[in-house]
């Protein structure tokens, strides 16, 4: 009897064992591996358990072949199913590819079938427009006809007319030359007159205005002698203004209202009791004739003080 296995049985049941476990490592984990235990170190003396451990190592050997047959069948199942994908993924391609071809091919005959109804459009617009252009013109040309004819008879009457207008103009001119002649004649010896009392109406207005002057400029001279007594007898005065004077510029209304002064130049003192004087005053003398108004409503005076 044996004491212990021998050492070549317990290397090929260790090497079983190594090839086990790949196997199972490897195999489907949805499937239960079966379970097989060795025991190599408890072995009696006597041959049952050498005969048990042959029977296992011959149980194992047909379990790996029956694991690397199932490996197979997985696999050759795995590689059908991954040639049945590729199979139905070429055909889908095809179909895409047959689908995106005849979808160009319905793209192209509807383009063609655009351009050829827009083309038909446009002849038929075009050929609508020609027929239309042409319906004008012809009406323009009958319309230019009827004109035309209703501008020769308007002519013929306007010529009519225009000749019996000529006849009575010149009628018409000859009876106005004869009396414009009578009318000149008649104006000669009316401006002849005219002029003639022209003529006296001038002397004597001449004469009057010439009177009149005279008049104006001995009142202007006697206003103005009149406003600068009126300004000296308003002024007041002291010493320091004897022999002094100012020229100062008076604007007056027409009521002889005092407007305006401006003090031209001179003593100083006497321009302020000037400029006073005609301040208290506010109106100066003035006469109610316009042409005297004229030469005194922007008079400059001089102020001269009188002791």
């Amino acid at each position: 009897m044996l004491n212990k296995i021998d050492p070549a049985l317990a290397k090929s049941l260790g090497l079983h064992l190594v090839c086990i476990i790949l196997l199972v490592w490897g195999a489907d984990f949805s499937s239960k591996p079966e379970v097989v235990n060795v025991r190599l170190d408890t072995l009696a003396e006597d041959q049952a358990p050498v005969a048990a451990v042959a029977i296992d190592a011959d149980a194992l050997e047909q379990r790996v072949a029956q694991i690397e047959q199932e490996k197979a069948n997985e696999k050759a199942k795995e590689e059908r199913r991954i040639r049945d994908l590729e199979r139905r993924a070429q055909l889908a391609e095809k179909n895409r590819a047959d689908e995106e071809a005849r979808l160009k091919q319905v793209a192209e005959q509807k383009r063609k079938a655009d351009a050829e109804a827009k083309a038909a459009q446009v002849a038929a617009a075009n050929a609508k427009k020609q027929q239309q252009e042409e319906a004008e013109k012809a009406k323009l040309a009958e319309q230019a006809r009827i004109e035309k004819e209703q501008e020769r008879k308007k002519a013929e009457a306007a010529a009519k007319a225009a000749a019996e207008k000529r006849k009575q103009e010149q009628e018409a001119l000859e009876k106005q030359r004869q009396e414009r002649a009578r009318k000149e004649a008649e104006a000669k010896r009316q401006a002849e007159q005219e002029r003639l009392m022209q003529e006296q109406l001038a002397k004597e207005a001449s004469a009057r205005a010439a009177a009149r002057s005279r008049q104006a400029a001995t009142e202007v001279e006697r206003y103005k002698a009149l406003i600068s007594n009126t300004v000296n007898q308003n002024l007041y005065k002291d010493e320091s203004m004897r022999g002094k004077s100012c020229s100062i510029n008076i604007r007056l209304a027409t009521t002889g209202f005092v407007t305006s002064t401006n003090v031209l130049g001179g003593d100083r003192v006497v321009c302020d009791a000037a400029v006073r004087a005609l301040n208290r005053i506010n109106k100066l003398p003035m006469s109610s004739d316009p042409d005297v108004y004229k030469e005194l409503k922007d008079i400059t005076l001089r102020v001269e003080p009188e002791f």
